[in-house]
């Protein structure tokens, strides 16, 4: 499973819940926007904490933000491949990333089997999933750019023909220095076009990389 980092991807912008039931049992689904495996474990250990008297409360999530991409999913006690593997495959199916998927059962005494379990995990992230507002996201990197003052003019040239936005800037010793925010996508561009217009004199420094 890989990800590419500089393509637009899919994810929510916001929580989302579902409630579902089969044969007694309840089911609370919730997905949610995370970027760490740190803020995975942050939410996990809230959803634990409201709903202590569950039966399970099982996980999925997917993340394109960490050094190295990646997706897990446990089964939290359910048979095993009968929770998180379904509930993966309902974040998969909708190609979205940065998600954390949640599923609180509380078990109704009646047992649902295997194909019901699958069945009850997906169905109930799915159901989530169509309550969310999904959007999707441009990767934007913070770079610094750096040349000499007469040469200010060409930098600002190439910049705006980007989606740019300039944060701070500074000028010291006939140099000038400013932040801009552009797609992760451009940056390699950006690096070639501002060595041509300022004849080698221009550098830009990656602030995230």
């Amino acid at each position: 499973m890989t990800a590419d980092r500089t393509a637009p991807y899919r994810t929510c912008r916001g929580p989302a819940r579902a409630e579902t039931r089969v044969r007694g049992s309840r089911f609370l689904a919730s997905l949610e926007p995370c970027r760490s495996r740190a803020e995975v474990d942050r939410l996990l250990e809230g959803h634990r904490r409201a709903h202590h008297d569950a039966t399970h409360v099982c996980w999925a999530w997917r993340l394109r933000s960490e050094p190295e991409p990646g997706e897990a999913a446990s089964d939290a006690g359910e048979p095993s491949g009968t929770a998180g593997v379904p509930m993966l495959g309902a974040l998969q199916a909708e190609a979205l990333w940065d998600v954390l998927g949640v599923v609180v059962r509380w078990f109704g005494g009646t047992k649902l089997g295997r194909g019901g379990l699958v069945r009850a995990y997906r169905d109930a992230l799915a159901a989530a999933v169509g309550m969310a507002d999904i959007v999707e996201r441009v990767p934007r990197c913070r770079v610094e750019v750096s040349a000499p003052l007469d040469r200010l003019g060409e930098v600002h040239r190439v910049l705006a023909t980007y989606e740019s936005e300039y944060g701070e800037q500074s000028v010291a010793e006939g140099t000038f220095r400013l932040v801009a925010g552009l797609p992760t996508r451009d940056l390699e561009t950006l690096r070639v076009r501002l060595t041509e217009a300022t004849q080698g004199a221009g550098t830009v420094r990656d602030l995230e990389g």
